[in-house]
């Protein structure tokens, strides 16, 4: 939600050439089939405008499009952060406007080599809008597919704009989709989402205050 009050959508799915192969990737399609989740990734940030404040979007509107799986969204500063699955993109943004052109400006390259199965990207700024943090999952379940594939994923990434350069906040963070401060605290927290196909012995997913310069162990 912006300050003006308009909502802001990722309308967005995996990459075409994302997921997995074999039969694990048959029943994946299977099941994502079954559950309308299919579909080709629209790949656009959808505007919308409540104007009278009866709950209901009188504006409707694509703000940008031609994007690549996109998912978090940040506002600040007059500049709109955009996590697309291979990076981080911004545009200038002025409050009120229902159309971005262009690209937009690469901020921060980002590893979405195929299968690329946790093609999400969060993005949270922090209070003053100084530091970007980006989540990005792995790119296998236990690295099976090979230490190079997993460059660059399983973590948490401190983009710093006053240095503007990009640090590891958190490595070993198998797939952490959700971020927020913690209010009382100021601390970063996170979800992450741990290993699947183990039946009974499966690792529990786990919600956790993510300390700086941390491991947590993946894989």
């Amino acid at each position: 939600t912006l300050p003006n009050g308009d909502i802001l959508v990722a309308e967005t799915n995996k990459p075409a050439k994302g997921g997995s192969g074999g039969i694990t990737g048959f029943f994946e399609r299977y099941f994502m089939g079954k559950a309308g989740a299919g579909v080709p990734s629209a790949n656009r940030i959808t505007l919308l405008r409540d104007g009278d404040g009866d709950g209901v979007a009188e504006v409707k509107t694509p703000l940008i499009t031609g994007l690549n799986s996109p998912f978090g969204i940040a506002f600040a500063k007059d500049k709109l952060y955009v996590g697309n699955t291979d990076g981080v993109r911004w545009w200038p943004y002025t409050l009120g406007a229902t159309k971005v052109e262009g690209e937009g400006k690469l901020l921060k390259k980002l590893n979405a080599a195929a299968p690329n199965m946790h093609w999400t990207r969060n993005l949270l700024l922090n209070a003053d809008a100084t530091k970007l943090y980006i989540a990005v999952g792995s790119n296998s379940n236990i690295q099976e597919n090979g230490r190079e594939a997993e460059d660059g994923r399983a973590r948490i990434i401190e983009y710093d704009f006053t240095a503007t350069k990009a640090n590891n906040f958190a490595i070993g963070v198998r797939n952490p989709v959700g971020m927020a401060w913690n209010p009382w605290t100021g601390k970063l927290w996170a979800t992450v989402n741990e290993r699947d196909m183990l039946g009974s012995d499966l690792v529990p997913d786990y919600m956790s205050e993510i300390p700086e310069a941390s491991d947590f162990g993946w894989p």
